[in-house]
């Protein structure tokens, strides 16, 4: 058959990444592979003798009952049961299992749901003497169901960009116990689907990865997590593979294009991998695969698929359970009273949540007094399902403790556990602009996009000032637009989606996209992070700094912060590819923005610093216009760390309209201000303040002191003009991550005599040397000559020179040298201990935005703390 682009996209993807795949399994492997408790087989055939018919159809069932409590009475019980309590519900109809979800009001709180637990196996067994099988969907990331303060684990797709079968393994042992513990006996988990469409709806990042043999590896190893560790069932889904379809099973009903080999090697390996493991349990699939039976029937209802492949050929005697027999994609063909006549034909143990219990119930009932379904057939699922209940130790121990659930849920072992496999998880996709890690300098930061809330939370613990706008996954323009606004008080501005790729049905008018695309619009830093399905990167503007969570739990959020901050080095895989957005008019083949593996690093022992250096000839530009906002503006562009500033007036006269400028710039971008006067003159008139004329420091960092140090000049006060030590040579003490940082600043506006620039060397390098040799130097401003010039070698060999930079820039009216060779306005110098990763000078702005005729110097350095 003709494959569609997103299935050669992920073939492809799995020969990348070398998938080898094992031939169908030709031996018997059970879910009997988990130990069996003694008597289980005696217990089972003394419980199916004693049995009523009308308690075997029942263990068939597993439905969902509303209400906190098992007594609790819920007029929506009534409505559908006909019966007002939970309790009452397993009762009437003898129900072999229970589902929690949040919407049924079932997982308030751990000892809420270990109590209601008690109560339903409390009721169970006074009716039938047959505990419950209680379950729910706990896969963890983007499908949970049993909240905080239980342990909250990054989810499948997460699992596969640690490649780690450890952590598969260790997050389902601890899911497993803390399952257990508050009385849930079987997680539907884990997902075993092969996510090779990028357009999936419905599985996404619930899967490991495109790559058949690392789903293989990962499930494999949390089947063993949960069962062998946790001691619960564990269910593998959706079989035989929901992993390539565009289409929600919930919605509709999916069919699968893949040819008989095709299916072999990508969606078999899981699952295979899941029953050579014991797993106890498997979800069908509402889905149509015509290459493994051509009638049309969805898998959950194929007796090819479920008997002959996976009873027969997969030798699995475990318990079938169907998926939700609510979905569309089971409904679409047949009514529901002869959809779960149809499951238990094609092989299927338990029925899952169909839509008129009473009706199912019944129609089980009457196709076996019928003779339509024979006792016998009954009975071959019904012993199933009570050997997996005795095994799990279910008989002998069917309540739990709830005074010991707090020692078991939410451990901080298990937090620990949870945030280090999030940790390892989180992928950095580009960092084109260096912006990573960001220094530990305070800053303002905008959190926007969806569920900002927590990662806001992580951020303030690495001290930054948050502003969160949360505009959830349909962002009105209005939210859009006040977001875009508060990017102009935010040094950076982090956007988080949820599946901005899908305008079918999370965000049909494509506003998130809008969202990030007017973010990205107002040149200011923005970090772009998809909090789930990691394609959304394909449908928005190229941002130069992309990471991916592929969760968005406190877990993943917290880990996102410590990589932003350089507190942990980025380390997470990418465990699928990303194409670009399809072109649907088209025929070429999709292009690939991120292969599969891809993720980038840095190191996280190296502290990040961005200084700048720029005179700002107190504001006025080409135009001569003196304008404090430009220059605010200009200066927060370069989004640096620490800005020494040259040519700095405070009330120093009409070209500055008298305000102490480096108050107000320090005021309007939230940053330390220190200033160096080089004049200091009387005001002219009393009682206004001096006017003052020199360099000064703006720091994002608290200063812990600064001095006005004397240096050799050419004094233009006196009529004759002759060198002598004067101030205007500012130093800056600030600690940075338990460093001592010395930061000079100085403007030296004087270019005709070499024994002049000579002597001032000579002074900076002696006040240089007043510092102790482990602390790091930076000098930023402007010796007015070539980084070459003989009489500056002595500074040399005490900095390191990072200027030149500077040197290569050409073009426009506002590129230094302007003036002559010798004019270098605005370097950065740095001494031992700190390394110069990039130093550049900006790009040109128009005229009319531009702040100064001078141009700035920016440089990113780096030590170790």
């Amino acid at each position: 058959m003709e494959l569609t682009r997103r299935q050669t996209l992920g073939l492809a993807a799995a020969a990348v990444a070398g998938t080898t795949v094992a031939a169908p399994a030709t031996t018997a492997t059970t879910a009997a592979a988990a130990p069996q408790r003694p008597g289980t087989d005696r217990w089972v055939r003394e419980t199916l003798r004693r049995m009523t018919l009308e308690q075997k159809v029942g263990q068939l069932f597993v439905c969902y009952a509303y209400g906190p409590a098992a007594d609790t009475a819920d007029a929506r019980n009534t409505s559908l049961y006909g019966v007002p309590t939970p309790a009452e519900v397993v009762r009437k109809y003898n129900l072999g299992g229970v589902i929690y979800f949040t919407w049924t009001d079932s997982v308030r709180d751990p000892q809420q749901i270990a109590g209601l637990s008690n109560g339903l196996q409390a009721a169970s067994i006074a009716n039938s003497g047959i505990p419950l099988q209680i379950g729910t969907d706990q896969e963890y990331g983007s499908v949970v169901r049993v909240g905080p303060p239980a342990t909250q684990f990054p989810g499948g797709m997460a699992l596969g960009a640690t490649r780690s079968a450890a952590f598969a393994r260790s997050a389902g042992a601890i899911a497993g116990r803390e399952l257990k513990a508050i009385g849930i006996t079987t997680d539907f988990a884990p997902d075993a689907d092969v996510n090779v469409n990028p357009l999936n709806p419905v599985i996404g990042v619930r899967s490991v990865s495109s790559d058949p043999a690392l789903v293989a590896d990962l499930v494999a190893a949390q089947v063993k997590g949960y069962q062998r560790d946790g001691r619960i069932v564990s269910t593998a889904k959706h079989f035989p593979g929901h992993g390539d379809t565009a289409t929600d099973s919930h919605t509709g009903i999916p069919v699968i294009g893949h040819t008989r080999d095709e299916w072999t090697r990508i969606d078999l390996p899981p699952f295979q991998a899941a029953i050579q493991a014991g797993i106890q349990s498997i979800m069908t699939a509402h889905i149509v695969v015509p290459a493994l039976d051509p009638s049309g029937d969805p898998a959950t209802l194929s007796r090819p698929i479920l008997t002959g492949i996976l009873r027969e050929q997969l030798r699995f005697d475990g318990v079938v359970i169907t998926d939700s027999l609510g979905m569309q994609g089971v409904r679409d063909k047949y009514g529901d009273a002869e959809i779960p006549l149809r499951a238990l034909e094609a092989g299927v143990d338990q029925l899952l949540m169909p839509v008129d219990p009473g009706l199912a119930y019944n129609s089980v009932l009457d196709a076996v007094r019928g003779g339509r379904i024979s006792e016998a057939r009954i009975d071959e699922s019904v012993t199933r399902i009570l050997a997996l209940k005795h095994a799990g130790g279910l008989v002998d121990r069917p309540y739990v403790d709830v005074a010991k659930v707090a020692k078991i849920v939410g451990t901080p072992a298990s937090y620990a556990e949870a945030q280090l496999i999030a940790d390892r998880s989180t992928t950095l996709l580009r960092n084109d602009a260096g912006l990573l890690p960001l220094s530990p300098a305070p800053r303002t930061i905008l959190v926007t996009g969806y569920g900002p809330a927590a990662l806001a939370t992580a951020l303030r613990g690495h001290g930054a000032t948050t502003i969160v706008k949360d505009t959830g996954t349909t962002p009105t323009d209005a939210k859009i637009a006040d977001a875009v606004a508060a990017t102009g008080t935010a040094d950076l501005t982090v956007v988080l989606t949820n599946k901005a790729w899908d305008t079918k049905v999370t965000d049909k008018l494509a506003k998130q996209q809008k969202l990030v695309n007017g973010l990205l619009g107002t040149g200011r830093p923005v970090i772009v992070v998809p909090v789930r399905d990691p394609y959304d990167v394909a449908y928005v503007d190229p941002a130069p700094t992309t990471l991916v969570t592929y969760g968005s739990t406190a877990p993943s959020m917290t880990a996102l912060a410590k990589v932003l901050y350089g507190e942990i080095a980025p380390t997470g895989k990418l465990p699928v590819e990303i194409p670009a957005e399809p072109d649907p008019n088209s025929p070429d083949p999709v292009p690939v923005l991120h292969p599969f593996g891809h993720g980038l690093t840095f190191d996280a022992r190296q502290t990040s610093l961005t200084v700048a250096s720029y005179n700002i000839h107190a504001g006025a530009g080409e135009d001569d216009v003196f304008d404090l906002e430009r220059t605010a503006q200009a200066l927060k562009a370069l989004d640096a760390d620490i800005i020494g500033l040259q040519e700095v007036d405070v009330h120093w006269g009409d070209r500055s309209q008298w305000l102490d400028t480096i108050a107000e710039l320090a005021a309007r971008l939230g940053m330390h201000p220190a200033f160096a006067p080089i004049y200091d003159l009387d005001p002219p008139a009393a009682g206004l303040p001096r006017r003052q004329y020199g360099v000064g420091l703006l720091s994002r960092f608290p200063l812990v002191r600064t001095e006005n140090h004397a240096i050799t000049r050419l004094s233009t006060q006196d009529p004759n003009p002759r060198p002598a030590p004067a101030p205007g040579f500012l130093e800056a003490e600030l600690d940075v991550r338990g460093r001592r940082l010395h930061v000079y600043c100085t403007h030296l506006d004087y270019r005709a005599d070499p024994s002049v620039r000579q002597a001032q060397v000579a002074d900076t390098v002696q006040i240089l040397a007043a510092d102790r040799r482990q602390d790091l130097q930076i000098l930023v401003g402007d010796f007015n000559a070539e980084a070459g010039a003989p009489e500056l070698a002595g500074l040399w060999r005490r900095l390191s020179d990072s200027w030149t930079a500077a040197g290569t820039t050409t073009g426009g009216p506002n590129t230094y040298p302007a003036v002559a060779a010798d004019k270098r306005i605005d370097f950065v110098t740095v001494g031992a201990g700190l390394s110069v990763l990039r130093a550049e000078v900006p790009a040109e702005v128009p005229l009319d935005q531009a702040a100064s005729d001078h141009r700035p110097m920016i440089a990113s350095l780096s030590f170790r703390p």
